[in-house]
């Protein structure tokens, strides 16, 4: 004989013994968890992501983004001229290890042979 499956509902925190799965929540460290809901709440969550689509990388730009204004002696701002956008191209190539100097002659060291 096996034991019924007794859980707490997330929403409506009644106890349950037909448990519907609404979530699951995963941890980088450790085990996670999973979360219920009584089957009159359970229309009320979204329906769960596909695990792999979480783990796609997103595929973003680097950005830089630089205010540019004069202050006075109390720390108010006097003059704002603007604001500078810096938005990454592509991959920066890593930098060479070696213990030469100077490193090399790439305009990314900046220092001509």
């Amino acid at each position: 004989m096996s034991r019924p499956a007794l859980r707490m509902c997330a929403r409506c925190e009644r106890t349950t013994e037909e448990p519907v799965l609404v979530h699951e929540v995963h941890a980088p460290t450790g085990p996670g968890f999973n979360v219920y809901a009584c089957r009159e709440c359970a229309p009320h969550y979204p329906p769960q992501p596909d695990v792999l689509d979480l783990m796609e990388p997103a595929h973003r730009r680097s950005r830089l983004t630089l205010r540019i204004y004069r202050l006075d002696a109390e720390g108010t701002v006097t003059e704002d001229r603007g604001r500078l956008e810096f938005i990454a191209g592509g991959r920066a190539e890593p930098v060479p290890w070696t213990s030469a100097y100077p490193p090399c002659a790439c305009p990314r060291c900046g220092t001509p042979r």
